[in-house]
């Protein structure tokens, strides 16, 4: 696979993901069977594993375990802001279908920790998940913002708020129908955008909305998206995989319509329950690519 520059810096999450599959319909008040998977998540996290694939990362976040330091890519560098590790991580649970049901987030440590400091960054693409505080977001992007491209992914509909005195200090925003509508205080996906386009002209938004089409957002144009028809296993990270796919064929300066197919192709391919590891796996998403349409 191709290589860009060394171009990446994450700053967020690093922790387990338990992905819980019910075996049989949910039976209220009692207990229900399920099929377990783990994985280790946290949405920068997940941006900078498949972003690995063709640049080395480096990654600031709360200090992690041995377990977690075996697992993660060896093209990651994570830079340790504080000595002592504490358990944090996300649950998900999903139906028999393999729906979405629920989240649960044990991450009160990234909100609460006060040693990350603002790291000296300069002509970077940097990454931000919306887990660590929102003093610290703003004062991070409003000071990395003069020296860098800012790229904020959402995280959750209840942490998106975090970002709303500073949006026109971010380039790239990705996130989800539900944050997009909490955070625009809106009532659709495209008056959500064109709301934001208003405050910050040199933004690119690109919005999620399961299934269904995707909505890329600039003061260019504003384009839908539709996915190629997939069986989902599993959607839990599929939104980051199209966001890391997104950044770096933007950091090689792909055609538009290349960029958004291949990045639409590659969210709904983690989806199906499959990754990026080989030459082989980009070769699928971009064949899947020639089923997603752009209008």
């Amino acid at each position: 696979m191709m290589k860009s520059k060394n171009i990446f810096v994450c700053i967020g999450a690093i922790h387990h993901d338990y992905l819980l599959n019910l075996k049989k319909n949910i039976i209220n008040y009692r207990s229900n069977q399920i099929i377990q998977k783990s994985r280790i998540g946290g949405v920068a996290y997940n941006i900078a594993e498949l972003l690995s694939n063709f640049v080395d990362i480096n990654f600031y976040s709360l200090a992690i375990n041995e377990e977690i330091r075996k697992k993660i890519s060896k093209k990651i560098y994570v830079h340790q802001v504080n000595k002592n590790y504490s358990d944090r991580y996300y649950l998900a649970l999903s139906d028999k279908n393999n729906k979405f049901l629920l989240g649960l987030a044990n991450t009160d440590e990234y909100e609460n920790n006060k040693s990350l400091k603002i790291p000296n960054i300069k002509n970077k693409n940097i990454i931000f998940d919306l887990n660590f505080s929102k003093t610290y977001l703003e004062k991070s992007i409003n000071k990395l913002s003069k020296t860098n491209k800012i790229i904020v992914c959402a995280t959750s509909v209840h942490k998106v708020i975090k970002i709303k005195r500073i949006i026109n200090k971010i380039d790239f925003i990705f996130l989800n129908k539900a944050e997009l509508l909490k955070l625009t205080n809106s009532s659709n996906i495209i008056l959500g955008v064109k709301k934001i386009l208003k405050q910050n002209k040199k933004i690119k938004i690109i919005t999620t909305n399961s299934k269904n089409n995707v909505i890329f957002g600039s003061n260019e144009f504003i384009k839908k998206i539709k996915p190629p028809s997939i069986k989902v296993v599993n959607e839990n990270g599929a939104g980051d995989a199209l966001a890391a796919m997104m950044l770096y064929l933007f950091s090689i300066n792909e055609k538009m319509n290349y960029i958004l197919k291949t990045s639409v192709a590659c969210g709904s391919y983690y989806a199906s329950g499959k990754s990026l590891k080989t030459k082989s796996d980009f070769l699928k998403i971009k064949n899947l690519s020639k089923k997603v349409s752009v209008q």
